[in-house]
């Protein structure tokens, strides 16, 4: 990834939480040739806000994402997130960072309390006081009498809100969504806005 300057693109805002100059990413095919899916993008994201990251179709929203996610490697250009170069430190990140996917990806064959502590081991949480913090996310996503549930069970709205639930696990300080409310109908949608708008509240970074 190219070293370039990039004091003088973060606007005054110092340690934001998102900082892109240049990036770019160049898909190369056999037959089709080369496609430049992001062309030199320029972002700088303060902490505590919400950021949405809008565009028509084929814009490079999800390969902007991928690269956010450290899941794709830049072409050229800068990326750091919560202060941290990427995908250099891509693991320290990761340990920060929340994700919310378009299409959930639960196991359906295990209860809403199970996913959770599944999730939970990936980050090595210790089971010390890992019962107390799963309570306070079943309340945060109003999963409680839920809990021992399989998620099969679980309509669309209780299944955003329990992908919801389990981005937060590691209490990130960027929660990256893509496309929270795809597929839900209006109530659903307001009861997630609202628990997004909660985290807003405490300082939680949304993208």
């Amino acid at each position: 990834m190219n070293s370039l300057p990039v004091t003088s693109s973060r606007h005054g805002v110092t340690d934001p939480a998102v900082f892109a100059q240049g990036l770019c990413k160049r898909f190369q095919h056999p037959l089709l040739g080369s496609t430049l899916a992001v062309d030199h993008l320029d972002l700088c994201v303060p902490r505590g806000i919400c950021f949405g990251l809008l565009g028509p179709n084929g814009a490079g929203k999800t390969t902007t994402l991928r690269m956010l996610l450290g899941l794709m490697p830049p072409t050229s250009g800068t990326l750091e997130l919560l202060g941290l170069p990427m995908p250099a430190a891509e693991r320290q990140v990761r340990a920060k960072l929340g994700i919310v996917p378009q299409a959930d990806n639960l196991d359906p064959d295990l209860s809403v309390e199970q996913n959770l502590r599944v999730y939970a081991s990936f980050f090595g949480i210790a089971r010390q006081g890992l019962g107390t913090h799963i309570d306070q996310l079943l309340h945060f996503a109003h999963l409680t009498d839920r809990r021992e549930h399989r998620v099969e069970s679980l309509s669309g709205g209780m299944k955003r809100r329990l992908t919801l639930a389990r981005a937060l696990i590691n209490s990130p300080e960027l929660l990256v969504l893509d496309e929270p409310t795809t597929g839900l109908d209006p109530q659903a949608r307001h009861t997630l806005w609202s628990r997004l708008e909660e985290l807003k509240t405490q300082g939680t970074t949304l993208l």
